[in-house]
């Protein structure tokens, strides 16, 4: 049986329903098991309805609340978040690039956490140099994160751009084979179908 709108007596699109059933969920203490195990089907058999990597945005508003509050500073770093997002491709990527793309954004945001902290309480204070080198190690920890992200991103690109996504053979009369990689050939200055 659908599910229906409580008001109009319409059946819910399939993302309406799973979002309105993870709301019910979220603001539940102890939601009951067939709830929880209607939602997994839900976002299962249809997961263009649910966002990749839905716990990505939770995580980033987390991140920024914790470091901006609910201010000018809040609004402005959704904003580049969302901006470095669209530079990145998030909208068009493939689903591996878009799980690292959300990584590389969180990466990013524990960066800036780790420069602020480091700034507030090393730059310009005399402080024990125990202190000082908890400090420099967390921004050196998360410096090298943010760059290893950087550079997952960088190799996968970098892979899926010079991996074919297509081989096809073929048999001819007579034994011989034509084999056909994508354009993998043109990009290299070869025909396609090359024997």
């Amino acid at each position: 049986m659908a599910a229906t709108d409580g008001n109009s007596g319409q059946a819910l699109n399939p993302a309406k329903e799973t979002a309105g059933l993870f709301l019910k969920l979220v603001e539940q203490k102890n939601p009951c098991a067939e709830d929880v195990a209607r939602l997994h089907q839900q976002i299962v058999s249809t997961p263009n309805t649910w966002p990749l990597a839905a716990m990505m945005p939770a995580i980033k508003r987390r991140l920024i609340e914790k470091m901006a509050g609910h201010g000018a500073m809040r609004a402005l770093m959704l904003a580049e978040v969302d901006i470095l997002a669209k530079q990145l491709g998030c909208d068009t990527a493939p689903p591996l690039e878009r799980l690292l793309i959300e990584h590389l954004l969180i990466a990013r945001l524990r960066l800036i956490y780790a420069e602020t902290c480091y700034n507030q309480n090393v730059v310009g204070n005399s402080i024990p140099l125990n202190q000082a080198e908890y400090w420099d190690n967390i921004l050196s920890s998360t410096q090298a994160r943010f760059l290893r992200a950087i550079e997952t991103l960088a190799r996968v690109r970098r892979l899926a751009r010079n991996t074919p996504a297509l081989q096809i053979n073929i048999a001819r009369d007579g034994g011989k084979q034509v084999n056909v990689q994508g354009d993998a050939h043109a990009r290299n200055g070869h025909p396609a179908g090359n024997t």
